[in-house]
């Protein structure tokens, strides 16, 4: 809690495939005063380090995401812009957040592999320079890992929106 604002930080998570929409709505947020914003893509792409450097992109992701806690401890609310496919990769989120003390705003997007790699493939042709390419082959590969967000997930944050199909 941050004490000289008498108030209680928010993290908020994301929970989808790439092509879902997260980046949208995170810069959203952000632009309406919701939090920081961290998207390891965006930092990886303004440091110059190719997004094939995979590498790179976990070390970078977790250092972020140190620093995210860092500012939660200091009071500041926090738009982590990671997908969290695995529930084992929430569970150590929401776990961290709790330590911390803040609350946990989760959005979940539900789409259907379609759209998202209709999706990619716009992106991909427009060539956006912070977002990572990525093939139908690597999209199939994220679907068959994913694990959706069950119940007892939803029942451990503060709030959660479900987006199905885009942002609605």
């Amino acid at each position: 809690m941050d004490a000289a604002a008498g108030r209680v930080p928010t993290l908020t998570l994301f929970c989808g495939l790439p092509g879902s929409g997260k980046s949208t709505l995170a810069r959203r947020l952000e632009a309406a005063g919701v939090g920081v914003r961290l998207a390891t893509d965006e930092w990886q792409a303004a440091v110059g380090i190719p997004h094939a450097d995979g590498a790179f992109h976990e070390h970078l992701q977790a250092l972020l995401y140190r620093h995210a806690l860092v500012l939660l401890r200091a009071g500041v609310d926090v738009i982590l812009e990671d997908g969290l496919w695995m529930a084992h990769e929430r569970a150590s989120k929401f776990a961290d957040a709790r330590s911390t003390g803040a609350r946990i705003s989760l959005h979940v997007f539900d789409t259907d592999l379609d759209t998202l790699w209709a999706r990619i493939e716009q992106r991909n042709t427009a060539a956006v320079s912070d977002t990572a390419p990525i093939s139908e082959a690597e999209l199939r590969a994220a679907w068959d890992v994913f694990e959706p967000v069950r119940d007892d997930e939803l029942a451990a944050v503060d709030e959660y929106s479900r987006h199905r199909g885009g942002l609605d």
